[in-house]
């Protein structure tokens, strides 16, 4: 009985969970969070990472603070919902069941399959009603979303402004004071050296080193052992339909007649004309290959008959894959009018959505399975030794009584650690004391246990252990303190009138210039520091110099503005239409954060415990 309540506790949170399902863990304006719905939406994902990341273990859990992240989404989607009724905003029945009939998943040669829906659902832990009833609540934020993202707007105006501001580009001139450049200057003393030890002692700590034996559970050694049936396949692959789902695609060649996006009225019109002549060509049965060779504008694939090869939806621009997927083969296209101008397409092939056949998959699900299977069995016997070894207090014996080889280390830290084992267990591992054995951690090929057997506390080091890192770290700093100095003693001479190249001259200091860059680019020869670009473009004639020394991977440097290019109105013209759209899209995004936050800070949100 003992060993199963261990087994049990081994996974995170599973014991704690099913005692509190029934409990209430928060009020929202009065409406209650239970713990069901967090453990539910918890576990899910958890599933999600495990699924996207093979180390995934339990350090992510709280590196990433989960469980804080998951119970905050579960109080923004009830006050969004909250609000949606107060809004009179609702979604039917009839809207739900579209919505699903439309998903790929679910259908089978194109077609919605309850059979496949229901299967999908199964092997996603869902009932059809709560899988609906959450569905529902998407599509409700969806439409409290939309109607608070429509309140935003960007006038022209506005978004020539942040245009210019983001594409303008400056050239600076520059000097720059290298740490380096001042080392011998530094005066070293005995006393100096003490004292700066004395000072950062905890810098030369030496961390705590632990000696452990560990067991490596990998899969691949169950795999051989394991060959599915002919039922379990053929279970995975109706199971799964929407993994082996091939969308339709298309193979189509076309005829390019460009047209910029700023071109005037006059030359759109004529290019359509052009294209108009050659589209009524290819209608009258003329080579279309010959006349993409002749005709096309798109240089790269005219020589090839304009062929485009084949292609799925959202490869190529919308026009252009509307037009191509409602043709059948064979068939051309009126003319087509897209970013790059007029097209003329012609739909060479076409291959209709498709599930692959068991025939074609077979060998992938039955490595599939053969990978579950030995996972589980690796998760088992993971599990049943670390059991025995807490009962046992040893993980040697443990793994002796079970016939599991078992390893030894030499003393290692989280700064050097042993080949074989993962950096990503290391910080996990070192946290143990003396004599504790780790819950099995995952690892790519299976699970991982150690148990501490010996260990070192951490130490300091004397002066005279440590007294050269003492003097290369003392160096260092007191160079850099010593080019910073230099640096803003070349700015104050600047505010009093001084000119730069002759204070340069006088500091044995070549001025270079940067080259223009614009405000989301590197400075050339310098480097990015995000809290002084906003100042450096702030920067022109009537201020030529930061007022402050600007430092950048441990060098300092002092910047002049030296020329300004701006951004002309026909620029923006050829970008407007995009650049607007994009503007909006992350001004529609940032309305509805502040909009959240303020209905966040308005709610009657209790936390009736801890999680």
């Amino acid at each position: 009985m003992f060993l199963i309540i261990i087994v049990v506790f081994i996974f995170w949170g599973v014991g704690s969970f099913r005692a509190r399902k029934a409990r209430i863990l928060a009020h929202i304006n009065g409406e209650p969070i239970y713990y069901k719905q967090f453990a539910s939406t918890f576990e899910q994902v958890v599933s999600s990472y495990k699924a996207r990341f093979k180390e995934f273990n339990e350090d992510w859990i709280k590196r990433l603070n989960l469980k804080k992240t998951v119970l905050n989404s579960l109080i923004e989607r009830t006050l969004i919902i909250q609000t949606a009724n107060k809004m009179g905003l609702w979604v039917s029945e009839d809207e739900i069941r579209e919505v699903i009939k439309q998903y790929p998943a679910f259908q089978n040669n194109g077609q919605f399959d309850l059979a496949l829906y229901k299967a999908v659902l199964q092997k996603h832990r869902y009932t059809p009603a709560q899988f609906e009833r959450n569905l529902m609540g998407d599509l409700i934020l969806s439409q409290v979303r939309n109607t608070v993202q429509g309140l935003a707007h960007v006038s022209e105006h506005e978004a020539y402004e942040a245009y210019n501001w983001l594409k303008q580009r400056i050239n600076l001139e520059f000097v720059a004071f290298r740490p380096k450049a001042f080392s011998e200057k530094v005066v070293l003393s005995e006393n100096g050296l003490k004292a700066y030890f004395k000072a950062h002692k905890k810098d030369y700590s030496m961390p705590k080193q632990i000696k452990i034996a560990y067991v490596n559970i990998a899969k691949r050694q169950f795999t051989p052992k394991i060959e599915p049936t002919k039922d379990q396949v053929e279970q995975y692959y109706r199971s799964n339909q929407q993994d082996f789902y091939q969308p339709k695609t298309v193979r189509a060649s076309h005829i390019l007649f460009r047209v910029p996006l700023d071109a005037s009225p006059q030359r759109v019109e004529d290019t359509r004309k052009k294209a108009i002549k050659v589209l009524e060509k290819a209608k009258g049965m003329e080579d279309f290959s010959k006349l993409a060779k002749k005709y096309s504008e798109d240089k790269a694939n005219a020589a090839k008959g304009g062929d485009l090869g084949w292609f799925g939806r959202g490869t190529l621009l919308k026009p252009f894959e509307d037009a191509a997927f409602s043709l059948k083969k064979g068939q051309i296209s009126d003319l087509v009018r897209t970013n790059f101008g007029f097209h003329i397409i012609k739909v060479e092939d076409v291959k209709e959505a498709y599930v692959k056949p068991l025939s074609e998959v077979k060998a992938k699900i039955v490595n599939e399975l053969k990978q579950q299977k030995a996972r589980d069995m690796a998760e088992r016997l993971a599990n049943r030794l670390y059991a025995q070894a807490i009962l046992d207090n040893s993980l040697k014996e443990a793994a002796n009584k079970l016939k599991v080889s078992v390893k030894e280390t030499d003393f290692f830290s989280n700064q050097h650690w042993p080949k074989g084992i993962h950096y990503s267990l290391v910080s996990k591992i070192v946290s143990l004391k003396k004599g504790e054995v780790s819950a099995p951690l995952n690892t790519e090929d299976g699970y991982f246990l150690a148990q501490v057997i010996e260990e070192k506390g951490p130490s300091i080091p004397s002066f005279l252990e440590a007294k050269e890192k003492v003097k290369k770290d003392y160096i260092k700093e007191k160079s850099k303190e010593l080019a910073k100095e230099s640096a803003e003693g070349f700015i104050n001479k600047l505010k009093k009138g001084g000119e730069f190249s002759k204070l340069a001259k006088a500091y044995k200091l070549t001025p270079q210039e940067t080259g223009f860059f614009n405000i989301n680019e590197n400075i050339p020869k310098v480097g990015y520091e995000p809290t002084i670009q906003r100042e450096i473009f702030s920067l022109g004639p009537s201020k030529l110099y930061l007022d402050k020394v600007a430092e950048f991977d441990g060098i300092f440097y002092v910047l002049k503005f030296k020329a300004r290019e701006d951004i002309s109105k026909e620029a923006f013209e050829r970008e407007k239409e995009t650049f607007i759209k994009e503007l909006l899209s992350v001004r529609q995004a940032t309305f509805f954060n502040i909009w959240l936050d303020e209905l966040k800070r308005q709610a009657d949100i209790k936390i009736k415990e801890k999680i």
